[in-house]
């Protein structure tokens, strides 16, 4: 009961506060009150709209970061690409000039060894036509081939008069192209040397061999050729160009074969 009536007499005062405020600047407060509510909602709306975009900045913030270190990775790797690239063509370039290099030097070569075989073919035609010398070209070497019996007498190894004219002729085509390295190799049939050979060589090894050596000290002491230029071989019967079986065979295998190639 006690407090029905303390509630009352609050009201009562309210009332009589209100009633005492001119209505005018009550309804001015009110106004006052009411933008100044609308002020702080508006703010408020601000800083939110202030906060999004800060998180948005942030974001992309964290975006061009990502996407700079991403380039920077990509850029290094095509910096490496190039310069890996670079190395490569410096090391082709010169593959190539050596390459280049080498096919004119076998430009040259051929040339050379063109212009020999066209020499001898000229000088030695009736040899040729005869089939007792054979003129051979491959890529980089010329191969002449000359039966024994128009070099030696049968059982022989001292250069007959024939031998020494026919060794003069190509001695002289080969005394215009110094650069050109000469290997005489001697072959012979699988016959076994008659007794009055095998005083002086236990084998066809040392027959084909001093075959060979007879060609050359004629083509440095009557030919006139360095002997630097100068090498033999001696290959028995061990690489015959036919078969040991007939006496045509025979023939063609008792042989010695002059290669000219390039200087080293």
């Amino acid at each position: 009961m006690q407090n029905k009536r303390l509630g009352i007499g609050l009201f009562l005062m309210c009332s009589i506060v209100i009633a005492c405020v001119p209505k005018t600047q009550f309804l001015k407060l009110e106004t006052e009150l009411k933008k100044t509510r609308l002020a702080s909602a508006e703010k408020e709306k601000k800083i939110d709209d202030l906060e999004l975009d800060k998180n948005k900045l942030v974001q992309e913030i964290k975006s061009l970061r990502d996407s700079y270190e991403y380039s920077t990775k990509i850029a290094q790797q095509l910096y490496d690409n190039i310069q890996s690239l670079s190395g490569e063509l410096k090391q082709r370039k010169l593959e190539l000039d050596k390459k280049k290099s080498v096919i004119e030097i076998q430009d040259q070569v051929i040339k050379l060894l063109d212009d020999t075989k066209k020499t001898i073919e000229s000088s030695l035609k009736n040899k040729i036509a005869a089939q007792e010398v054979e003129v051979v070209s491959t890529t980089d070497s010329l191969k002449v081939v000359l039966i024994d019996k128009i070099l030696y007498d049968s059982g022989s190894y001292r250069i007959n008069n024939s031998g020494k004219k026919l060794l003069m002729t190509l001695a002289k085509s080969f005394k215009e192209n110094k650069n050109q390295q000469i290997l005489v190799e001697g072959h012979t049939d699988n016959v076994p040397l008659r007794a009055s050979l095998r005083t002086n060589f236990p084998s066809n090894w040392e027959l084909s061999a001093a075959r060979a050596a007879a060609v050359v000290r004629f083509f440095q002491t009557e030919g006139g050729l360095e002997p630097q230029r100068l090498s033999v071989s001696g290959y028995s019967y061990y690489k015959p160009v036919a078969s040991n079986s007939s006496e045509e065979g025979r023939r063609q295998n008792r042989r010695i074969e002059i290669i000219l190639k390039p200087q080293q």
